[in-house]
Formats: structure tokens, C-alpha cells, sequence
């Protein structure tokens, strides 16, 4: 008998700080959850021990047990270092009232960023002629959502180089600033998206178990019929999964690896508790489950089964570095701006490239 020792009374907006002071102190629990932001981070500093002995020895694990999305979300340079407890997909609201009111379908879950934009341009309207729209195609869709759809790789596998001067980025970008014409203030989503007078916004797994309109969940944007279907996709292109994970990962310090192991793989690899996950939580299991299963609990929610299983599947991820949440965040800013600017763009590109490249090797 092991007795397991649970770290409590962290309240959740103060954990990542713990993790880090725990980090700092040489504390760290032998096994412990982290969030996408943090495991590039805890990788690239040696905090995390690399699993990949503990995987060709253990016949009860395997990284086929789980989605290819999921088990991507642990690796960091081609090693897993973690393995995926819980998924959060990223989602594409659609309401229907809306499109069926301008006589338009559904999209296909194969739609592209083209058909996107040319709907979009359709449902933006000044319905009251005061000169401001005010029914739009899309809200909270920023640039690097168009990027991701469009399959671009922009930082490379090391962490050390950003490439924004291909022809693929020129036209994204050129492309994003024609949407932002038929785009709602990210600031009023939730207003726009009440009242019905928008067409589409991305929405997490998270969100959309909160507030789809089944009886039992918190009822919201009830005043019309709306589903959720993938975010649009370049057809061409090498699609990344676009979502959030939760992580567990093992102390490279721990005394005690393979009963840590037995206990990551409680969480992670037992079909109970998986299960538990996806019938319990706002998260997306992480395991290959019986279709039927994932099936039954989607039937009449407004998401496929079929929808869910396409995202999860898609076999790559956010390449992992320590700075990569921060870059990110400092790209996005910048091509916001630069999309929004009607100066000479591939100037601004040399610029922001310069920057962020800068910034990735200092």
C-alpha cells in the first residue's frame, strides 16, 4: 500500500505560480498537472523526466491508447514528457437561426478560410441604415487563428527562429484584414452573441459543454438555435490541433519513478477515470474511447461525435519551447497591428520578424 500525499487548498488562479515556486524551491510534487503555457516552459528547464523509457517497457500503456492530438500535447522535442489528462478542443459557434434567416446552409465540417470570409461578407449587414454594421459575420477570430488554419509553421522546432516572409503569411495576413471588415468588437462578444446578430465565433470544448442548450447545463444564447462544427481549414495544408491540454508530468527528481508512473497512469490511462472525465467535466477525455460512448454523450448536444473525433485525430501540435507561449503572444499583437495598418506590409513583416527573433534569442 503507497499512501498518496494531495497537495490542497491552492485555489486555481494561484496554482501556476505555485508550480512555479515549487519549481524555484526544488519542490516539486513527483507527479503533477500542468497547463499547455507551463510545459514548454518546465521541458526545456529539466523539471520534467523524460517518459519515453518508462512507454517501450510498459505493455499496458501505449501512445496508440490515446488521441493523436493528446499524445502530441506531452511531447517536446519528439520525446513525451508528459502524459495528456484532459483536452480542450477549439470550436466554431455557428448560429443557425441566423444563417437560415439570410438563406444560407450550414457550413461542411470541410470548410475553408475562403468560404468562411465569403459568408462572413454576406451575414455583415446595417440592418437599421445608420451606417454602422450591426449584425456581423464573426467575432473573437483573430490573426493567428487564420494562420492556424492555413497550416503556416512559423517558429521552428528549437524555439530560436520565426519565418513570417513566405508568400503563405502575405496572404493570410492580407486575407485576415479583409475579415476584419465583417468582424464584431471582441469586446462586446458576449452582447453580440445574446443577441443573436453574429454568424460565428470561436468557442472552446469548455464553453460550449457550459452553455449548449441542453436542459441540464446552464442555459444560454437560448434565444436561437446555434451548434458547434471545426473551425475552418486550409484543404491543402497540414492542420495542426487547435485547442488547450492538461498535462501530467513526473518530477525529474522523484525518488520513486515507476510508482509515480502507476499513478500518472490512474489518471491518464484508466478508462474509469476518463470516462469520468468526459461525463463529469468540462474537459474532452483523452483515450481512444468506444465511438458509441463519445457518441451517446454528444447525441442532441449540437457537436458530432464525428466532429470531436476529426479534431482529435489531427496528428500534429504547437511545437514546445520555453519562450513559445510569450512569442506567441507578442506575434499575435504585432500582426494584429500590421493587419489593421494599411502600410506597406511586407516592410512591417521584415520588422516584426526581426523582433521576435530577436526576442527568441536573447
Amino acid at each position: 500500500m503507497v499512501d498518496v500525499v494531495y497537495e490542497s487548498g491552492i485555489r486555481i488562479n494561484d496554482y501556476t505560480q505555485w508550480l512555479d515556486d515549487a519549481v524555484v524551491m526544488g519542490e516539486v510534487p513527483d507527479v503533477f498537472v500542468m497547463p499547455d503555457e507551463k510545459f514548454g516552459e518546465y521541458a526545456s528547464l529539466g523539471v520534467l523526466k523524460n517518459l519515453d523509457p518508462y512507454l517501450r517497457q510498459d505493455d499496458s500503456c501505449s501512445e496508440s491508447d490515446f488521441f493523436p492530438a493528446a499524445v502530441q500535447s506531452g511531447k517536446y522535442q519528439y520525446s513525451q514528457y508528459a502524459l495528456p489528462y484532459m483536452m480542450n478542443p477549439r470550436l466554431m459557434f455557428v448560429n443557425v437561426s441566423l444563417l437560415k434567416e439570410e438563406g444560407l446552409k450550414v457550413p461542411e465540417e470541410s470548410w475553408t478560410p475562403e468560404q468562411f470570409l465569403a459568408l462572413c461578407r454576406q451575414l455583415t449587414r446595417d440592418l437599421n441604415h445608420d451606417g454602422t454594421p450591426d449584425q456581423y459575420g464573426v467575432v473573437d477570430y483573430d490573426w493567428l487563428d487564420l494562420a492556424e488554419a492555413s497550416g503556416l509553421d512559423l517558429f521552428s522546432d528549437d524555439g530560436h527562429n520565426v519565418d513570417l516572409r513566405g508568400d503563405q503569411v502575405r496572404k493570410v495576413t492580407e486575407t485576415y484584414r479583409q475579415l476584419t471588415e465583417f468582424m464584431g468588437s471582441q469586446t462586446e462578444r458576449e452582447v453580440l452573441m445574446e443577441a443573436g446578430r453574429v454568424a460565428f465565433a470561436p468557442m472552446s470544448y469548455a464553453e460550449f459543454i457550459t452553455y449548449n442548450p441542453w436542459p441540464w447545463k446552464v442555459k444560454k444564447y437560448s434565444g436561437f438555435d446555434w451548434i458547434c462544427i471545426s473551425l475552418p481549414q486550409a484543404a491543402d495544408r497540414t492542420i495542426r490541433y487547435a485547442g488547450d491540454s492538461l498535462v501530467m508530468g513526473m518530477s525529474a527528481g522523484t525518488r520513486d519513478g515507476e510508482l509515480a508512473w502507476d499513478l500518472m497512469k490512474e489518471f491518464c490511462v484508466n478508462q474509469t477515470t476518463q470516462t469520468g472525465i468526459l461525463e463529469h467535466s468540462q474537459g474532452m477525455c483523452v483515450l481512444q474511447t468506444d465511438k458509441s460512448l463519445l457518441d451517446a454523450f454528444l447525441d442532441d448536444s449540437g457537436l458530432s461525435g464525428d466532429t470531436v473525433r476529426a479534431i482529435m485525430n489531427q496528428e500534429g501540435t504547437r511545437v514546445r519551447f520555453a519562450k513559445y507561449e510569450s512569442a506567441r503572444e507578442q506575434l499575435a499583437d504585432r500582426m494584429e497591428k500590421a493587419a489593421a495598418d494599411p502600410e506597406d506590409l511586407d516592410l512591417q513583416l521584415v520588422e516584426i520578424e526581426e523582433t521576435i527573433r530577436s526576442y527568441l534569442r536573447s
